[in-house]
């Protein structure tokens, strides 16, 4: 619950960034709370968006695009990799993980009463997530490699 108010006043603090010089800028405050593995390209387009919650939206939906790319990738890469029972696993593994992604969206977005909010929380989440599971398939792929 912690994560979601943190993760939800980051964008709330947008409307403020253009008045806060001194203050930590907005792709601070996100990459506080981001994995490992979002793009520097993310960040710097949050900082130049400023509180343009449009720009915001196309800043996250690119940073979207560069994540997926990269768990399909990895993913596509550690399939090869495998065979027998463990590509089923990784397989069977990533369908109930699409599944969580998707109702972690719809429950998500059912926590904002601001519609904005919500749009810009759920896609920022979904990217960390997306980040996070491609993290993980990285992690995967290494061992894989080492078989």
């Amino acid at each position: 619950m912690h994560m979601v108010k943190t993760l939800a006043l980051s964008f709330a603090l947008v409307g403020f960034a253009a008045t806060a010089s001194a203050a930590e800028s907005t792709s601070q405050v996100i990459r506080s709370q981001a994995p490992q593995g979002i793009t520097q390209s993310f960040y710097a387009c949050v900082d130049k968006a400023g509180s343009d919650q449009g720009a915001l939206g196309n800043c996250i939906n690119a940073e979207k695009a560069r994540q997926d790319g990269r768990l399909n990738t990895t993913y596509k890469a550690l399939t090869s990799k495998l065979s027998g029972k463990a590509r089923e696993n990784l397989v069977a593994a990533e369908r109930s993980w699409l599944a969580l992604q998707q109702a972690s969206n719809t429950f998500e977005a059912s926590l904002y009463p601001d519609e904005t909010i919500a749009d810009l929380q759920v896609a920022q989440s979904e990217v960390f997530r997306l980040c996070e599971r491609a993290n993980a398939l990285d992690k995967y792929l290494m061992v894989a490699n080492d078989l």
